[in-house]
């Protein structure tokens, strides 16, 4: 049975950005300069490894997460830490979304609309496997409330936020992860898997 593993970048604090001007909770914003450590960076590459799709939000490709990483994999096309970026281009993608936009203008990318239980399994099925969620912040909440979550990868910087955005709520008051592992990386960050 195919599975979904949502991973993101979260403050020490439980935000997943900040609403605070000036804020530096997070080492890496996903620009060219990348502070994370080797260690970590292997980590997160392997979180393709397995995928046979990318689930993402339709604000997250209408703010430019495609065009993005697409850029990076065109600027390092030989560099093994930056495999992630490759990986994000050649795998599918599918694009949640409740308004019935059209389809993007993107290779192998998808749009499905409709409920979000339904939609996220139509992505499995026309995935043929695992996927992968990296948000936005609005789908990885309702995802967790929904309960389709599998897996739940958090890596926390060391930093606090202040204020902001989180995926977790009073919703998930009675929902229980079992912790399967945990790393403390070179660069400062912390990453913990958890299962449902």
């Amino acid at each position: 049975m195919s599975r979904l593993t949502v991973a993101m970048q979260i403050s020490i604090d439980g935000y997943v950005d900040s609403s605070l001007p000036n804020t530096s909770w997070q080492l890496w914003n996903w620009g060219p300069d990348w502070p994370w450590s080797t260690d970590l960076r292997a980590a997160f590459n392997g979180l393709l490894t397995d995928a046979s799709g990318i689930l993402l939000s339709r604000p997250m490709t209408d703010e430019g997460y495609l065009g993005h990483w697409g850029r990076m994999a065109e600027q390092h096309p030989d560099d093994p830490d930056w495999e992630f970026s490759r990986a994000i281009g050649a795998l599918p993608k599918f694009v949640v979304s409740r308004s019935g936009r059209p389809e993007f203008d993107w290779p192998r990318t998808t749009v499905l609309n409709g409920e979000l239980a339904d939609t996220v399994e139509q992505a499995k099925k026309q995935a043929g496997g695992d996927l992968v969620c990296f948000g936005g912040a609005g789908l990885v909440s309702a995802l967790l409330q929904e309960d389709l979550a599998d897996e739940l990868r958090l890596f926390t910087n060391p930093g606090f936020a202040g204020a902001g955005t989180s995926i977790f709520g009073p919703r998930l008051a009675m929902r229980n992860y079992r912790a399967a592992d945990s790393a403390a990386y070179a660069c400062g960050i912390v990453g913990t898997r958890w299962l449902r």
